[in-house]
């Protein structure tokens, strides 16, 4: 079985941190491949970036499919392109935001998401609704760091999340701590320890699922539905270009 993590952005800094990850909780039958974009920016934290990586990240996504992979993962919590990937593939495609937030209403009442700048705030609010759980947020919690900081000030940034997710869970009613952004994962199970409450790598917890869902797409076909929202584009009105 073959299952691909797209890291969304120009740069392969943060293929090997992905890879480590990503390792450290895979099934050993599993394939995994870590890609990035050819250009663009380093970081999604604008609409606008977004947009720009969009065209070669659902060639990668179909090229995949193509390639005989099982499952993709869209590495942003902001699941940029999630409704536009399913409408051109079969096989099951995954965006840590909606899976995260789905999982953590199984493990308890409220969660709160721990996200890196109150910029980021808005499109994860509007997802969060969009996926039906509004009613399920405790809080959203701002640590103040930009992606790129991210990268290059794990120390820092582990200290500021325990802080906000310890607030969260004391202060905001949270049951369950949800690290909002995928470069906020590789420690999760440090924080569990520490907080002696479920937290969820993003990162872990979407590859875990992909590893089911591909599971059920090979075994019995199972995928997202193709009956109206996720419906692909006719092939011959000539836009599905390669």
């Amino acid at each position: 079985m073959k299952i691909v993590f797209i890291n969304p952005v120009g740069t392969g800094e943060a293929d090997k941190h992905m890879y480590r990850v990503i390792n450290a909780v895979k099934r050993p039958d599993v394939e995994a491949k870590v890609i990035h974009m050819s250009q663009g920016p380093v970081h999604l934290e604008y609409h606008y970036y977004a947009h720009l990586i969009m065209d070669e990240m659902l060639r990668a996504i179909r090229k995949a499919e193509k390639d005989g992979y099982d499952a993709a993962i869209i590495g942003c919590f902001n699941d940029p392109g999630l409704r536009e990937a399913r409408e051109l593939v079969t096989m099951p495609v995954l965006g840590p935001g909606e899976t995260c937030m789905h999982v953590a209403a199984t493990l308890g009442h409220k969660f709160s998401i721990i996200i890196g700048r109150r910029k980021d705030l808005p499109i994860m609010e509007d997802n969060l609704h969009s996926y039906g759980l509004g009613e399920k947020l405790a809080s959203f919690r701002t640590v103040n760091f930009t992606v790129p900081q991210m990268t290059t000030e794990q120390e820092r940034l582990h200290e500021a999340i325990e802080k906000e997710a310890r607030k969260a869970l004391e202060e905001d009613g949270a049951e369950v701590i949800i690290l909002g952004c995928t470069m906020e994962s590789g420690f999760s199970k440090e924080l569990m320890q520490k907080l002696k409450a479920p937290v969820l790598d993003a990162v872990v917890i979407t590859w875990k699922y992909a590893e089911m869902l591909a599971d059920l797409y090979r075994g019995i076909g199972l995928s997202h539905s193709k009956t109206f929202d996720y419906e692909s584009p006719p092939k011959e009105e000539g836009w599905l270009k390669e």
